[in-house]
């Protein structure tokens, strides 16, 4: 089954898999760090790797935002979910929007789907250019070198009166790549279905995205785990970075 297949089998699952994120605590950082680092009056947002709209669906009363992803059987579910909020089909590595906007996000680790430093690059270089001068971009990292434990296994379940699903995922990494096989076992109205979903990220020590932040022309700041704590390096908690134009 190819990648595509995969992302159409399971994205309908998506928001019942993540249901414990605490999209609200993300989304107060967000316009907390808006408010710390903007440098530029407007309210246009662009949110990249925006799945199932979930971010979109609690800022559009603060932010005129446009959501882009690269799979389009979550665009179908943001679309229907945010109904005032426009959606569109595109790559982070090479996006062209041919707009400019005041903040940019890029939520839950998805700037790991960058599996190379030069891919990173290039994704931080079209970030900076669609952005305003004063503008600021917010990423997480919540896979990195510095909290990285080879060999763990994590398991997600989801329990509730139309289905049963078990995914499950063992972290090795192999060249700084981390080859995520997440297992699905999965039963809905009484059929049982298996199948392995495949995912490439990027892992990479915080120092070369810091580098890759300045040389790319950003004001670098880290937080710890969407807080207005400065992260610490010792920790192993989440960095967040907001980078200002």
């Amino acid at each position: 089954m190819t990648k595509e297949q995969l992302y159409k089998k399971f994205a309908k699952y998506y928001d019942q898999i993540y249901e414990k994120m605490d999209h609200v605590k993300e989304c107060e950082f967000i316009e907390w760090a808006v408010n710390q680092h903007q440098n530029c009056d407007g309210n246009k947002l662009l949110d990249v790797a925006c799945g199932t709209g979930r971010h979109a669906d609690l800022l559009k009363n603060r932010f005129k935002i446009v959501g882009v992803d690269l799979n389009p059987e979550m665009l179908k579910i943001a679309q229907n979910k945010v109904l005032d909020v426009e959606f569109t089909e595109g790559d982070m590595k090479t996006l062209d929007l041919k707009e400019e906007f005041d903040v940019i996000i890029c939520m839950f680790s998805a700037m790991n789907y960058n599996t190379t430093l030069d891919e990173l690059k290039a994704t931080l270089k079209n970030f900076y250019n669609h952005l305003y001068e004063g503008g600021i971009l917010i990423f997480d990292l919540g896979i990195n070198q510095e909290n990285w434990i080879e060999g763990l296994v994590s398991v997600d379940t989801v329990v509730d009166e139309k289905f049963k699903l078990a995914r499950i995922c063992q972290s090795h990494l192999e060249e700084g790549i981390f080859n995520a096989n997440f297992v699905f076992l999965i039963k809905e109205d009484g059929k049982v279905d298996f199948d392995i979903d495949q995912h490439k990220l990027g892992v990479f020590p915080i120092e070369d995205v810091i580098n890759l932040m300045g040389k790319t022309g950003f004001e670098n700041f880290i937080y710890t785990d969407f807080t207005q704590k400065n992260w610490d390096v010792l920790s192993g908690d989440r960095p967040v970075f907001v980078g200002v134009k």
